[in-house]
């Protein structure tokens, strides 16, 4: 299979696993398995953070309520936005902010640091205009998304699937499960005690 939108790469996964003094199989069999166990625990670190760390390979449209004339919340937005638009009426009817005059991107190191823009906020020394606080007030167009995998994520993402392969011995396991949208069940011992606080730091940020 082809890994879509996942953290790791088979070739990193066997590189991984290798420097930890294990052996990673040279059945191409299971490259297949292994590809999979990768995606399912991308997906799986997507639903437990409640965000995503890839970013859309094409603009996306998305809406928002502001709660603050000034400030605003967005989703993890990977790259400069391609627009910024208000609606100052409540009829749908959009406005185009320019950025850098009418707003920045926050935080504003962000890109330096390979993390996405969270926040846009109102140049209030410069801008005319402020966040409108009505249902679906400003639209942003863009690539969301993080505009590159965390390294914490990518190794966490590593050791649970590491866990999944080691668990294909069959073996049972108690407490509670997990299954992926595609089927696949990932146990709690399979996500080990690194991985969950990479996680638990993501889900307190986002």
């Amino acid at each position: 299979m082809t890994i879509t939108n996942g953290y790791a790469t088979l070739a990193e996964y066997k590189a991984w696993i290798t420097m930890r003094r294990s052996s990673a199989s040279g059945d191409a069999a299971d490259d297949e398995v292994i590809e999979g166990h990768i995606e399912a625990a991308s997906r799986y670190i997507d639903r437990e953070t409640g965000t995503r760390f890839f970013a859309d390979s094409v603009d996306k449209t998305r809406y928002y309520t502001p709660a603050d004339s000034w400030l605003l919340d967005i989703d993890p937005l990977s790259v400069s936005p391609t627009s910024v638009s208000i609606d100052t009426t409540g009829l749908r009817s959009y406005t185009a902010l320019t950025e850098n005059t009418d707003f920045e991107l926050l935080p504003y190191n962000a890109a330096l640091e390979g993390q996405p823009y969270t926040q846009l906020a109102i140049i209030t020394a410069l801008s005319s205009y402020s966040w409108p606080q009505l249902t679906k007030g400003v639209k942003v167009i863009g690539k969301f998304g993080f505009p590159s995998v965390p390294d914490d994520i990518k190794e966490a993402t590593l050791m649970i699937a590491q866990n999944m392969n080691s668990a294909r011995s069959g073996q049972t396991s108690a407490g509670r499960v997990t299954v992926t949208a595609a089927g696949v069940v990932i146990r709690p011992e399979e996500v080990p005690a690194l991985a969950q606080r990479v996680i638990k730091h993501y889900r307190s940020i986002v």
